[in-house]
Order: C-alpha cells, then sequence, then structure tokens
C-alpha cells in the first residue's frame, strides 16, 4: 500500500475521538415545540454528545445545556437576501457570540462574512428544499458546506441534495456534507440525521475546527469505520451495508459494490485510476439508510 495521499476532508488521518453531533434544531423559541431545556434533554438521552440550538434569527442562550460529555453550542438559522426564485437564503451558523438577523434586503455574502468574523461555522441548509440552483450556491464564499440529507425536509421528498453537492465539487468548489434532523417536534423528525464530529476534545472551539477542516461524516444511521485514499486505490470500511458505492466526477467512480443474497458488507476496495477531480463515499444499509464520506481531492 502505498502512502496516504494530502487528505483535507479526512477524519480518519486525524487524532481525536468521535462526537455524534446535532447541527440543525429548533426550540419553542421560533417554530418549534419543545423548549431548549428538553430538545437538549432527548439528545443527551440518546447517545449525542454535541448540540447546536439553531432557532431562526435569534441566538439562543446555551448556559446551563452542557454537562459531563455533551456539549451544547449556540447557532441560529438565517435568512439574508433571496434566491433566484424569490426565497431567502437559509444559512445555518453555530458558533456564534452575539445574535445575528438578517433580512431579504441584506447581502448573503455579506451576512456570511459578518457571520464568519463572529468565529461561526457557516453552511447552506436544505438546498433542495430551497430550490437554489448550482450558480446560487458556488457563488457563496465562506461556507463549509451544504445539507446533503434534512429530515424535516425529507418529509416533502427534498430532504436528499447529493446532486448539488456533486454538482459543486465537480466544479471544483470544496465543501463538506452534513446530515441534520432539522427538528421542530411536530413530527418524528429528530434522531434521523447526524454528523459524526473527529475532534481532539469536546469543546467548542475543538468542535468548529473540526467542521471547518472537514473533520467529521454525516449519517442517518450507518457507521464508516476508515477511509483510505492511496495512489492505487480508496479502501473503506463501514458498519454492516448492503452497498457501498464511491462517487467521482460524471462516468467515473466506482461501480457499486452489492453483496449477493443476504449477504452485507463491510470493506470494499475501489482502484484510484477510476477517480477523477473528487472522491466520496456513500455506505448504505439493509434499511436504506445511508452514511456519507467528506470528499478528498484527488487531482
Amino acid at each position: 500500500m502505498q502512502d496516504t495521499l494530502s487528505q483535507p476532508g479526512n477524519p480518519f488521518a486525524a487524532p481525536g475521538q468521535w462526537y455524534k453531533a446535532a447541527l440543525h434544531t429548533h426550540t419553542s423559541l421560533s417554530d418549534g415545540v419543545r423548549s431548549p431545556e428538553e430538545v437538549a434533554a432527548w439528545y443527551r438521552g440518546h447517545g449525542f454528545q454535541v448540540l447546536a440550538l439553531t432557532d431562526h434569527n435569534l441566538r439562543a442562550e446555551v448556559d446551563g445545556l452542557s454537562g459531563p460529555s455533551f456539549l451544547a453550542i449556540p447557532g441560529a438559522e438565517l435568512h439574508p437576501g433571496r434566491t433566484e426564485l424569490g426565497e431567502p437564503y437559509h444559512l445555518v451558523a453555530v458558533g456564534i457570540s452575539r445574535p445575528h438577523a438578517y433580512t431579504a434586503q441584506d447581502s448573503v455574502q455579506e451576512a456570511i462574512d459578518a457571520l464568519r468574523a463572529d468565529g461561526a461555522v457557516v453552511w447552506l441548509a436544505h438546498p433542495y428544499w430551497l430550490g437554489v440552483t448550482l450558480p446560487e450556491i458556488v457563488a457563496l464564499q465562506g461556507i463549509v458546506g451544504v445539507e446533503v440529507y434534512n429530515a424535516t425536509c425529507d418529509e416533502y421528498a427534498k430532504g436528499l441534495s447529493t446532486v448539488h453537492w456533486d454538482d459543486a465539487l465537480a466544479r471544483r468548489y470544496l465543501c463538506w456534507g452534513l446530515a441534520v434532523d432539522d427538528a421542530h417536534w411536530y413530527r418524528p423528525d429528530y434522531g434521523r440525521g447526524w454528523v459524526m464530529v473527529r475532534a481532539p476534545e469536546l469543546t467548542t472551539d475543538a468542535i468548529l475546527r473540526a467542521l471547518t477542516a472537514g473533520h467529521f461524516y454525516a449519517s442517518q444511521g450507518p457507521e464508516i469505520h476508515h477511509v483510505e485514499v492511496t495512489s492505487e486505490a480508496v479502501y473503506v470500511r463501514c458498519s454492516p451495508a448492503c452497498r457501498i458505492s464511491c462517487v467521482s466526477l460524471c462516468g467515473y467512480g466506482g461501480p457499486a459494490a452489492v453483496p449477493g443474497p443476504d449477504e452485507l458488507l463491510t470493506e470494499a476496495v475501489f482502484p484510484r485510476r477510476q477517480m477523477r477531480v473528487y472522491v466520496r463515499l456513500e455506505c448504505t444499509d439493509a434499511t436504506g439508510r445511508t452514511a456519507w464520506s467528506q470528499p478528498i481531492l484527488v487531482d
């Protein structure tokens, strides 16, 4: 095996521990049903170590919500500017130190710049549901990524945004993919999408740095145990899966690894010669739930 290449976006090459994170949630402070305390209690009781409260146009106070092995981070979902369809953009910002609020008259790029100046990690929420176009996505400078899966939007058959993600990556617009609940608690939209963050410690600074570096993977349930890209091949190990896919530019990438009837996969190898521009992995379990690795640039 050749030496691992330089791989931004590969948490498996980074030191640290794994933390399960819910990064897009709403409470009764905006359009959610449950209080911040109830939301934190639910996620803490269901194996999450990180929770970002992201109510609309306000910064929820998280003091008192953190505890041993559980970190609450202040955030917000914000709506600056207008898309070409006339809809406001939806930005999620995590790690803000003060309230932010924007209107349709504000510039989306200036909002991103202000949020980053405040120390936040910013991404584009549910691009498929929002109806944004590829030119609108790649024009955004300073976001870390897009929501590749949003559980609430899945209720409207627009939860998956892998096409938007791949179209941007094909044009060398490097961005990470996140899975989120966007929980509002009216229906079972919680505990269905999260990210597994690789960080050296459970602190706000360490989590934000890991998100910026792409040191996480997104999931609806499956676990990705290892991804490695060498000069010869792409290797992946995961929890039992009925399909492992290697995604790259256009007709490149590896044919999906599919086991025989009544069998499951826990690893796959794809030749590197079949990759162009970037490579990412998808691992799908027998119930149809998927985990997504981050893209790694290969040329």
